[in-house]
C-alpha cells in the first residue's frame, strides 16, 4: 500500500466531516421514531426535522468539499 502525504486543508476537512456526521447522528437520535409519531404515541418535531436537515446539508458540503479537492488528482 501507498503512503500519502495529505495536505492539512484536506485532513481539517475530513475532521470537520466526522464532526458533521457525530452531528446528524446526535440529531437524529433525539428527534421521535416514525413509528412512534406513527402511533401517535409523540408529536412531530418540525423544528428537530429541520435541524437535521440543516446538519445533513453541511455534512453533503463536507462530502463535496472532499471529493472535488484538488490533492486527488495527484494520486494515482
Amino acid at each position: 500500500m501507498a503512503d500519502y502525504d495529505l495536505p492539512d486543508d484536506l485532513l481539517q476537512l475530513k475532521r470537520d466531516y466526522l464532526a458533521a456526521d457525530a452531528r446528524c447522528q446526535e440529531v437524529s437520535e433525539a428527534l421521535p421514531s416514525a413509528v412512534s409519531v406513527r402511533a401517535m404515541e409523540m408529536e412531530p418535531d418540525p423544528e428537530g426535522r429541520a435541524e437535521l436537515a440543516e446538519a445533513r446539508s453541511e455534512r453533503l458540503r463536507l462530502v463535496e468539499e472532499i471529493n472535488r479537492h484538488p490533492w486527488w488528482s495527484t494520486t494515482d
